[in-house]
């Protein structure tokens, strides 16, 4: 994992743990706001991080980061180093520091994941603020000159900030990965399952991935069909992420055609998740049903763009013949 980091004052000191690959960027005051932008998407290109840390406060180069990383689907996470404790803001809007704090540190905690603050009193004059809208996390106190407390429970915090937003990270071999072990299961060994490769996959962004899915079992069937072996699997739980929504899963509570596709299209057929998919198509592939009734019911309620747009993406993902098409 690599971190970019970024200060605005060289004297302010911060843990750096050395489990991850750091890269420090350097600032440049003669740099205007549109050129400073340029600098730090060529330095995101150029690194390619995956969490970008800026700490201080009261500076309009931090709103810059925190925008180009979140426009560049990095992770932010932003240390105000005490720059928030209540002798530095002044809320009287004929003061130039009020105005300072709307330009300047509403951008760096409006795109920011994760605040991390010096200790409970700055975390506290924040929180009176009411605008610790994201996940706020509070620096514990080192035990030691070398302090490792502070360095580990850094490394803690980036792997839980990325294992949290892994979806930006995902790439589509991964993804299609997963999608290859569904089909492995659902249809078993097909000519027309693309065999994936494994060399460059991430299996701990796969798992969260078929996790939030709910496909976990199918995805090791799968797996155990094509004869891969998947090692390093992680079993996800909900203290390795920061609560956030994310898919509804659990697969469809009544298994009557018609009612399924009458709760997709309320979901919507882009928030369904495999194992809604995989319900879908077990049920046009191997359900004896009705089908004059279902596609009766279908026209009554207006759902048959619904059904023809679902066995539309069965025949993408699970080759569905015609001859078990209800439409």
């Amino acid at each position: 994992m690599k971190v970019l980091h970024y200060t605005s004052n060289s004297t302010i000191f911060f843990p750096c743990t050395d489990k991850v690959e750091n890269c420090m960027m350097q600032a440049d005051s003669q740099k205007g706001v549109f050129a400073f932008y340029r600098y730090v998407c060529s330095q995101l290109d150029e690194v390619n991080p995956m969490v970008v840390h800026i700490y201080g406060s009261w500076d309009w180069r931090l709103c810059v980061i925190a925008y180009a990383a979140n426009r560049h689907n990095k992770v932010v996470v932003y240390s105000p180093m005490r720059g928030l404790t209540s002798s530095n803001i002044e809320w009287n809007p004929f003061k130039r520091r009020f105005w300072k704090f709307m330009l300047c540190q509403f951008g760096a905690l409006r795109y920011a994941d994760v605040i991390v603050m010096q200790d409970n009193y700055e975390a506290g004059i924040f929180h009176a603020t009411g605008l610790d809208k994201g996940h706020v996390e509070i620096l514990p106190a080192p035990e030691s000159e070398e302090d490792e407390v502070q360095k580990e429970f850094m490394y803690s915090l980036y792997n839980k900030t990325v294992d949290t937003h892994y979806m930006r990270f995902i790439t589509p071999q991964e993804k299609q990965f997963v999608t290859s072990m569904v089909q492995f299961a659902m249809l078993g060994v097909d000519n027309q399952i693309v065999m994936p490769n494994i060399q460059d996959i991430s299996f701990r962004r796969v798992a969260f991935y078929v996790h939030d899915e709910d496909v976990s079992d199918i995805v090791k069937q799968g797996a155990e069909k094509a004869q891969i072996s998947i090692s390093e699997w992680t079993e996800v739980t909900d203290d390795m992420r920061y609560p956030k929504k994310y898919k509804q899963f659990g697969g469809f509570p009544d298994k009557s055609p018609f009612a399924m596709i009458k709760a997709a299209s309320k979901i919507g057929l882009k928030n369904l998740t495999l194992r809604h998919w995989t319900e879908l198509y077990h049920l046009f592939r191997y359900e004896d049903y009705d089908e004059d009734k279902v596609v009766q019911e279908l026209a009554k309620h207006k759902l048959k763009k619904t059904a023809k747009k679902i066995q539309n993406q069965l025949t993408e993902l699970f080759f569905l013949k015609p001859g078990y098409k209800i439409l």
